[in-house]
Protein backbone atom coordinates (compact mmCIF):
# COMPACT_ATOMS: atom_id res chain seq x y z
CA UNK A 1 0.00 0.00 0.00
CA UNK A 2 0.98 3.30 -1.07
CA UNK A 3 1.58 5.64 1.20
CA UNK A 4 -0.98 8.07 -0.37
CA UNK A 5 -3.04 5.12 0.24
CA UNK A 6 -2.76 4.49 3.17
CA UNK A 7 -3.27 8.22 4.34
CA UNK A 8 -6.68 7.78 2.35
CA UNK A 9 -7.62 4.91 4.24
CA UNK A 10 -6.44 6.35 7.74
CA UNK A 11 -9.00 9.29 6.93
CA UNK A 12 -11.99 6.78 5.98
CA UNK A 13 -11.58 5.20 8.86
CA UNK A 14 -11.61 7.98 11.02
CA UNK A 15 -14.31 9.28 9.59
CA UNK A 16 -16.28 6.39 9.97
CA UNK A 17 -15.62 5.19 13.44
CA UNK A 18 -14.31 8.38 15.30
CA UNK A 19 -15.60 11.27 13.35
CA UNK A 20 -18.12 11.71 16.42
CA UNK A 21 -15.53 10.53 18.75
CA UNK A 22 -13.25 12.26 21.18
CA UNK A 23 -9.90 10.62 21.76
CA UNK A 24 -9.01 11.56 25.65
CA UNK A 25 -12.77 12.72 26.80
CA UNK A 26 -15.61 10.80 28.64
CA UNK A 27 -18.96 11.24 26.15
CA UNK A 28 -22.34 10.00 26.77
CA UNK A 29 -23.96 8.16 24.16
CA UNK A 30 -27.41 8.40 24.73
CA UNK A 31 -29.84 5.31 24.34
CA UNK A 32 -31.17 4.96 20.83
CA UNK A 33 -28.78 7.84 19.69
CA UNK A 34 -25.69 4.97 18.24
CA UNK A 35 -26.79 2.41 15.82
CA UNK A 36 -26.22 -1.49 16.96
CA UNK A 37 -26.60 -0.95 20.45
CA UNK A 38 -29.77 -0.67 22.73
CA UNK A 39 -28.29 0.91 25.70
CA UNK A 40 -27.17 4.41 26.43
CA UNK A 41 -23.25 4.33 27.99
CA UNK A 42 -20.10 6.43 28.54
CA UNK A 43 -17.50 6.04 25.80
CA UNK A 44 -13.79 6.69 26.49
CA UNK A 45 -11.27 6.66 23.60
CA UNK A 46 -7.13 6.74 24.37
CA UNK A 47 -5.42 10.30 23.44
CA UNK A 48 -3.83 8.76 20.63
CA UNK A 49 -7.11 6.62 19.53
CA UNK A 50 -7.49 8.93 16.37
CA UNK A 51 -3.05 9.51 15.49
CA UNK A 52 -2.85 5.31 15.50
CA UNK A 53 -5.14 4.88 12.86
CA UNK A 54 -4.33 0.92 12.34
CA UNK A 55 -3.28 0.34 16.12
CA UNK A 56 -5.85 -2.06 17.96
CA UNK A 57 -6.58 -1.06 21.32
CA UNK A 58 -7.60 -2.67 24.71
CA UNK A 59 -11.04 -2.60 26.33
CA UNK A 60 -12.27 -2.17 29.77
CA UNK A 61 -16.17 -2.33 30.17
CA UNK A 62 -17.24 -1.41 33.08
CA UNK A 63 -20.38 -2.28 34.96
CA UNK A 64 -22.15 -0.22 37.82
CA UNK A 65 -24.22 -1.85 40.81
CA UNK A 66 -27.67 -1.27 41.41
CA UNK A 67 -27.44 2.70 42.53
CA UNK A 68 -26.00 3.01 39.27
CA UNK A 69 -29.46 1.76 37.27
CA UNK A 70 -31.06 4.58 35.03
CA UNK A 71 -32.92 5.10 31.72
CA UNK A 72 -29.61 5.55 29.02
CA UNK A 73 -30.11 8.87 28.88
CA UNK A 74 -27.40 11.83 28.95
CA UNK A 75 -29.62 13.27 32.48
CA UNK A 76 -29.30 13.37 35.78
CA UNK A 77 -31.70 10.40 36.11
CA UNK A 78 -29.57 8.05 33.19
CA UNK A 79 -26.11 7.90 32.72
CA UNK A 80 -24.83 10.87 35.11
CA UNK A 81 -25.59 8.03 38.05
CA UNK A 82 -22.47 6.21 36.42
CA UNK A 83 -20.61 9.28 37.55
CA UNK A 84 -22.24 9.26 41.43
CA UNK A 85 -19.26 6.99 41.88
CA UNK A 86 -15.13 6.70 42.11
CA UNK A 87 -15.01 4.44 39.31
CA UNK A 88 -12.90 4.56 36.01
CA UNK A 89 -15.95 6.90 34.48
CA UNK A 90 -15.30 9.34 37.05
CA UNK A 91 -11.92 9.23 37.32
CA UNK A 92 -11.50 9.91 33.52
CA UNK A 93 -14.04 13.05 33.76
CA UNK A 94 -11.79 14.55 36.76
CA UNK A 95 -8.52 14.29 34.43
CA UNK A 96 -7.26 10.93 34.31
CA UNK A 97 -6.34 9.14 31.20
CA UNK A 98 -5.74 5.34 30.53
CA UNK A 99 -4.32 3.03 27.26
CA UNK A 100 -7.78 1.59 26.78
CA UNK A 101 -11.04 2.08 25.44
CA UNK A 102 -13.36 2.26 28.65
CA UNK A 103 -16.95 1.99 27.57
CA UNK A 104 -19.68 1.97 30.60
CA UNK A 105 -22.93 0.71 29.86
CA UNK A 106 -26.39 1.41 31.71
CA UNK A 107 -29.48 -0.89 32.26
CA UNK A 108 -32.89 -0.05 33.69
CA UNK A 109 -31.51 -2.60 36.65
CA UNK A 110 -27.83 -3.84 36.89
CA UNK A 111 -28.97 -7.59 36.19
CA UNK A 112 -27.49 -7.46 32.70
CA UNK A 113 -27.82 -11.34 31.13
CA UNK A 114 -24.84 -13.02 29.65
CA UNK A 115 -26.07 -12.58 26.26
CA UNK A 116 -26.54 -8.89 26.64
CA UNK A 117 -22.78 -8.55 27.75
CA UNK A 118 -21.61 -10.20 25.17
CA UNK A 119 -23.73 -8.58 22.62
CA UNK A 120 -21.98 -5.22 23.95
CA UNK A 121 -18.54 -6.86 23.71
CA UNK A 122 -19.61 -7.57 19.91
CA UNK A 123 -20.86 -4.26 19.45
CA UNK A 124 -17.46 -2.66 20.73
CA UNK A 125 -15.48 -4.77 17.94
CA UNK A 126 -18.02 -3.89 15.12
CA UNK A 127 -17.97 0.37 16.21
CA UNK A 128 -14.33 0.91 17.75
CA UNK A 129 -10.55 -0.63 17.23
CA UNK A 130 -10.66 -3.52 19.63
CA UNK A 131 -7.68 -5.55 20.07
CA UNK A 132 -10.00 -8.91 20.58
CA UNK A 133 -6.95 -10.65 22.33
CA UNK A 134 -7.43 -7.68 25.05
CA UNK A 135 -10.92 -7.60 26.60
CA UNK A 136 -11.45 -6.46 30.09
CA UNK A 137 -14.44 -6.68 32.61
CA UNK A 138 -14.26 -4.60 36.13
CA UNK A 139 -17.49 -3.86 37.70
CA UNK A 140 -18.68 -3.44 41.69
CA UNK A 141 -21.42 -5.04 43.35
CA UNK A 142 -24.34 -6.38 41.18
CA UNK A 143 -21.93 -5.51 38.24
CA UNK A 144 -19.16 -7.56 39.57
CA UNK A 145 -21.61 -10.29 40.24
CA UNK A 146 -22.44 -10.21 36.70
CA UNK A 147 -18.81 -10.10 35.87
CA UNK A 148 -18.50 -13.10 37.59
CA UNK A 149 -21.16 -15.04 35.65
CA UNK A 150 -20.35 -13.58 32.12
CA UNK A 151 -16.54 -15.05 32.47
CA UNK A 152 -18.12 -18.11 33.61
CA UNK A 153 -20.40 -18.68 30.21
CA UNK A 154 -17.31 -17.22 27.77
CA UNK A 155 -13.95 -17.81 29.46
CA UNK A 156 -12.69 -17.82 25.58
CA UNK A 157 -13.13 -14.30 25.56
CA UNK A 158 -11.87 -12.31 28.29
CA UNK A 159 -8.56 -11.99 29.13
CA UNK A 160 -8.79 -10.63 33.22
CA UNK A 161 -11.43 -9.47 35.35
CA UNK A 162 -11.54 -7.09 38.71
CA UNK A 163 -14.59 -7.62 40.17
CA UNK A 164 -14.66 -5.29 43.20
CA UNK A 165 -18.00 -6.06 46.25
CA UNK A 166 -19.47 -9.16 44.11
CA UNK A 167 -20.88 -12.55 44.65
CA UNK A 168 -19.22 -15.71 42.35
CA UNK A 169 -20.49 -18.62 44.21
CA UNK A 170 -23.15 -20.96 42.88
CA UNK A 171 -21.30 -20.82 39.29
CA UNK A 172 -19.13 -23.76 37.43
CA UNK A 173 -16.32 -21.59 38.62
CA UNK A 174 -13.85 -24.03 37.17
CA UNK A 175 -14.60 -23.04 34.15
CA UNK A 176 -12.32 -19.73 34.10
CA UNK A 177 -9.52 -21.44 35.99
CA UNK A 178 -6.85 -19.73 33.28
CA UNK A 179 -8.64 -16.69 33.17
CA UNK A 180 -6.18 -13.56 35.47
CA UNK A 181 -8.53 -13.03 38.53
CA UNK A 182 -8.24 -10.11 41.00
CA UNK A 183 -11.30 -9.99 43.34
CA UNK A 184 -11.59 -7.11 46.22
CA UNK A 185 -13.64 -7.15 49.12
CA UNK A 186 -14.38 -5.24 52.35
CA UNK A 187 -14.26 -7.75 55.66
CA UNK A 188 -17.44 -5.68 57.13
CA UNK A 189 -19.59 -5.65 53.67
CA UNK A 190 -22.94 -5.71 55.06
CA UNK A 191 -24.42 -5.85 51.56
CA UNK A 192 -22.89 -8.52 49.57
CA UNK A 193 -20.87 -10.81 51.61
CA UNK A 194 -16.90 -10.95 51.76
CA UNK A 195 -17.50 -14.71 51.18
CA UNK A 196 -18.87 -14.02 47.91
CA UNK A 197 -15.20 -13.00 46.77
CA UNK A 198 -13.36 -15.82 49.19
CA UNK A 199 -14.78 -18.83 48.26
CA UNK A 200 -14.73 -18.18 44.24
CA UNK A 201 -10.99 -17.26 45.18
CA UNK A 202 -10.29 -19.67 47.07
CA UNK A 203 -12.02 -22.83 44.81
CA UNK A 204 -10.36 -21.59 41.69
CA UNK A 205 -7.01 -21.85 43.82
CA UNK A 206 -7.39 -25.22 45.69
CA UNK A 207 -10.21 -27.30 44.75
CA UNK A 208 -10.65 -26.93 40.92
CA UNK A 209 -8.28 -29.55 38.90
CA UNK A 210 -6.75 -27.72 36.94
CA UNK A 211 -6.05 -24.98 39.38
CA UNK A 212 -6.44 -21.20 38.19
CA UNK A 213 -3.37 -20.91 36.15
CA UNK A 214 -2.42 -17.82 37.34
CA UNK A 215 -3.83 -18.13 40.88
CA UNK A 216 -6.48 -16.00 40.97
CA UNK A 217 -6.11 -12.77 43.81
CA UNK A 218 -8.44 -11.76 46.05
CA UNK A 219 -7.19 -8.20 48.51
CA UNK A 220 -9.28 -7.93 51.71
CA UNK A 221 -9.66 -4.42 53.04
CA UNK A 222 -10.49 -5.14 56.77
CA UNK A 223 -13.17 -3.36 58.46
CA UNK A 224 -14.28 -1.83 55.06
CA UNK A 225 -17.58 -1.94 54.57
CA UNK A 226 -19.42 -2.29 51.01
CA UNK A 227 -17.61 0.45 49.14
CA UNK A 228 -14.57 -1.28 48.57
CA UNK A 229 -14.39 -0.12 45.06
CA UNK A 230 -13.42 3.70 45.46
CA UNK A 231 -10.05 2.51 46.80
CA UNK A 232 -10.01 0.50 44.21
CA UNK A 233 -10.50 2.66 41.57
CA UNK A 234 -8.33 5.36 42.58
CA UNK A 235 -5.31 3.60 43.30
CA UNK A 236 -5.24 4.72 47.23
CA UNK A 237 -5.11 1.53 48.72
CA UNK A 238 -1.83 1.37 46.30
CA UNK A 239 -2.87 -1.52 44.18
CA UNK A 240 -2.79 -0.29 40.37
CA UNK A 241 -5.47 -2.89 38.90
CA UNK A 242 -4.97 -1.03 35.27
CA UNK A 243 -1.61 -2.19 34.56
CA UNK A 244 -2.02 -5.84 36.30
CA UNK A 245 -5.64 -6.35 33.88
CA UNK A 246 -3.47 -4.74 30.54
CA UNK A 247 -0.47 -7.06 31.55
CA UNK A 248 -2.37 -10.62 30.58
CA UNK A 249 -3.80 -11.40 27.09
CA UNK A 250 -5.67 -14.24 25.04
Amino acid sequence: MSTSQRILLGCVLLFAQGALAAQGQILARPRTTVPGINYGYWEYLPQDYDDNFEERYPLVIFLGGLGQEGDGTASATGLEKLMAITAPPRLIRNGRHFPFILLSPQRFNAWWGNSEIDGIIEFAKTRYRVDPNRIYLTGLSAGAIVIWSYTVAFPQKVAAIVPIAGNGNGLAICNIWNVPVWAFHGTADGTVSQYGSIEPVNKLNNVCNPAANPPAQLTLYPGVGHDSWSRTYNGSAGHDIYTWMLSHSL
